[in-house]
């Protein structure tokens, strides 16, 4: 039905391709330096029908095959494949430019649009998740904040006024908010659960970190012990701390068993948890007889490929979304967004393009369920996170400095020492007797803080 051509990868290229880079096997030129020459020689290759282009409407067996009998190296999962082994953990999940148009959409039917609403994103602090945070400012501008670790909130009733009072104010005095709440959890292209490759390191991380240390307490120590009253917390460790045990109690109250708890659970029962702690502090912080908003929550999933290499599987992201409603005017209305018509694919690809700053978003296929899938492309995700740089080879290379290297020291250096001033040295050394986050109340309470003596 539609069909969507992608750029064959640089190994394919060297076997047709005479530029410099395919001629060279593996070079460590940044893709910025690629010659003209290599990516016209990847169009007229492409425009010969040397490549055969990856139908959105194709099954997985049809992919494959096609793919494999042009020889070329890089040989994907079905996009389709992928999105139906997020569906087992998570029934409701759907590509995230998808669920994006998806949300513009309805949320535009009550009102609430990019020029009128701003837009309040709680995720987790993990960089990876900016790739979600890009697709909702692409839409609704720059977005207030109050991510937390896990996504826990940390903000209270005061910092979520503080991003309500930067509403645009419309007609009649009226506000608009729309609240944006996701746990993450990284599953990745081979299906290992917590598994996420990061451009810049060589080796596997995992999403999310503070769930899985969460996970592993309650496996170690049980529930109860995480279960302390509100407002007790490590002074240290402050927002893993309030996270585990606003997920304790959470786990309690539902009666799980945390023998069975595994991390696409947990990060369930995070999203659970966290919705309910937004919908609270909405209900403290907002006045339905002045602002109209909307709720969308769910949990997003890192689908990145293993390698993060042009020869690797693609990253995909999905969202698995939970509650999303409106309140215009007093009046709650809940929303299906799997009811809502998916995007066309030239739609997906120019709003997905939009929030890839300017990256072009390549592969686009049908997934299951009527949702559409898009890659995330690897030039984004390097040039976004950053510690690296993506190489004319496909490759991702991150600069490596040898303990033998010197530096010799700037003569301009000296000149900013404190240490060669002494005078100055003040500012440096005030903080030395200050209270920590964790000492104690001294003993005597000072006289200061006494009532008044009749």
């Amino acid at each position: 039905m539609f069909a969507l051509n992608r750029a064959p990868s640089v190994s394919a290229c060297s076997r047709v391709c005479s530029c410099a880079g395919c001629r060279g096997g593996k070079v460590a030129t940044p893709m910025a330096a690629t010659p003209m020459r290599h990516a016209q020689a990847r169009l007229n290759r492409r425009s010969s029908g040397s490549v055969v282009s990856v139908r959105a409407q194709a099954a997985a067996t049809d992919i494959v095959p096609a793919l494999a009998a042009t020889g070329e190296a890089r040989i994907r999962r079905n996009f389709a494949s992928r999105h139906s082994d997020m569906i087992k953990y998570f029934p409701s999940s759907m590509g995230v430019d998808d669920f994006m148009g998806r949300v513009e959409v309805a949320l535009a039917g009550f009102g609430f649009t990019g020029d009128n609403t701003i837009a309040m994103t709680n995720l987790c602090r993990d960089e990876v998740t900016q790739v979600l945070k890009d697709k909702i400012e692409a839409i609704f501008g720059s977005s207030f904040n109050t991510n937390g670790l896990g996504g826990v909130l940390t903000c209270g009733v005061t910092g979520m006024k503080a991003g309500l009072s930067h509403s645009p104010v419309c007609n009649g005095g009226r506000e608009r908010y729309v609240f944006f709440a996701f746990p993450h959890i990284a599953i990745n292209s081979e299906g290992e659960m917590g598994a996420l490759s990061r451009p810049g390191r060589p080796k596997t991380s995992c999403a999310c970190g503070a769930l899985l240390a969460i996970l592993g307490a309650f496996k170690n120590d049980g529930v109860d012990k995480s279960c302390k009253v509100p407002g007790v917390h490590d002074p240290l460790d402050p927002e893993l701390t309030i996270l585990q045990q606003r997920l304790a109690r959470r786990v309690r109250y539902e009666k799980l068993d945390v023998k069975l708890l595994d991390l696409p659970g947990l990060t369930q029962v995070a999203e659970r948890t966290i919705t309910d702690d937004l919908e609270y502090l909405i209900e403290k912080a907002v006045d339905p007889a002045t602002a109209d908003y909307a709720v969308i929550t769910g949990i997003q999933i890192h689908n990145w490929g293993k390698e993060l290499t042009e020869e690797g599987d693609a990253s995909i992201e999905f969202v698995a979304p939970a509650k999303a409603y409106t309140v215009v005017n007093g009046l709650k209305t809940y929303i299906d967004l799997p009811q809502v018509p998916a995007l066309s694919p030239r739609q997906i690809q120019t709003m997905s393009t939009r929030s890839l700053n300017g990256v072009v978003a390549k592969a686009i296929q049908a997934g299951m369920r009527g949702s559409v899938i898009s890659e995330v492309p690897l030039e984004y995700l390097v040039k976004k996170l950053g510690g690296s740089q993506l190489m004319a080879d496909g490759n991702s290379y991150a600069p490596n400095f040898n303990p033998s290297d010197s530096f010799e020291w700037p003569t301009w250096q000296s000149r900013i020492r404190l240490d060669n001033n002494p005078n100055r040295l003040l500012s440096v050394e005030r903080d030395m007797a200050a209270p920590t986050m964790d000492s104690p109340e001294p003993a005597i309470v000072h006289t200061s803080f006494e009532a008044p003596k009749a």
